[in-house]
């Protein structure tokens, strides 16, 4: 049944700049990295996946999570209060249709980088495996998943400006300095940022996480934590997917004036 409310999601969001956004993205993300990697296969691994992820990735949730849900908003839902439909199923299918989303621009960025960065090689080595990427595109979509249903009910609540200013302010604002910190894991919009220090060796400031770099400190390369950050994510998805997916149910329920 839930496969249905999906496919609908993807009929809804055909035309829409929504369903362009898993290459719009990724692709600006591209050429900016390629464009001051000054043609180092080092430089272009490093400046592709600390951008991608610090501000990009960010960027294309935030904006998939507001195009989802921006359609019924402004008929203030009123289309879907007059249909007989499964209020929590249409939310998860909305999560599902944001989730599809990131992991095809997560893996388009993997694949493209891979290629990119083996044209720029000239003889050289790479400065991330291909393993280490690909553990880190599994890592931005498990670290992420619980802001998927948090930034839809933002944007239903606050609408899509105010949704995407604060979702920016939380995500590169709070991940970017709560990172290097000892107190990173009170703060869940660190976690993809932290968790890529010891995977990809980059610190959130773009520079490499080694000894004499700016905010580094032996800790932040300790890979024990992985488990944790992405076990608190899993916990803090099922969380807000309850708490949000009820919060819409109810309002289908009562009207979207109350």
């Amino acid at each position: 049944m839930l496969l249905a409310y999906m496919k609908a999601e993807n009929l809804k969001n055909r035309h829409t700049v929504a369903a362009k956004l898993f290459w719009i993205v990724p692709l600006f993300s591209i050429v900016i990295a390629v464009i001051f990697s000054g043609q180092d296969s080092r430089y272009y691994q490093m400046n592709q996946y600390n951008w991608w992820y610090t501000t990009f990735f960010p960027m294309l949730l935030l904006l998939s999570t507001a195009f989802a849900g921006q359609r019924e908003r402004k008929m203030k839902n009123r289309a879907m209060g007059a249909l007989p439909v499964d209020m929590k199923r249409l939310w998860s299918a909305k999560i599902f249709y944001s989730l599809k989303t990131l992991v095809i621009a997560a893996l388009s960025i993997y694949f493209v980088q891979e290629v990119i960065s083996r044209l720029l090689l000239s003889g050289g080595s790479r400065e991330i495996s291909s393993l280490a990427g690909l553990m880190a595109a599994v890592l931005w979509i498990g670290l992420s998943l619980w802001q998927i249903p948090l930034w839809l009910f933002v944007n239903q609540w606050l609408g899509f400006a105010a949704g995407i200013l604060l979702g920016m302010v939380c995500n590169i604002g709070l991940g970017i300095l709560g990172a290097p910190t000892n107190w990173w894991l009170l703060n869940p919009f660190s976690y993809i940022s932290r968790l890529m220090c010891p995977v990809l060796k980059i610190l959130p400031n773009g520079l490499p996480a080694e000894p004499g770099s700016q905010t580094f400190f032996p800790g932040v390369l300790d890979a024990s934590v992985i488990p944790l950050g992405l076990g608190i994510s899993l916990a803090l998805f099922l969380a807000v997917w309850a708490l949000t997916a009820g919060w819409y149910a109810g309002k289908g329920r009562k009207g979207w004036e109350s």
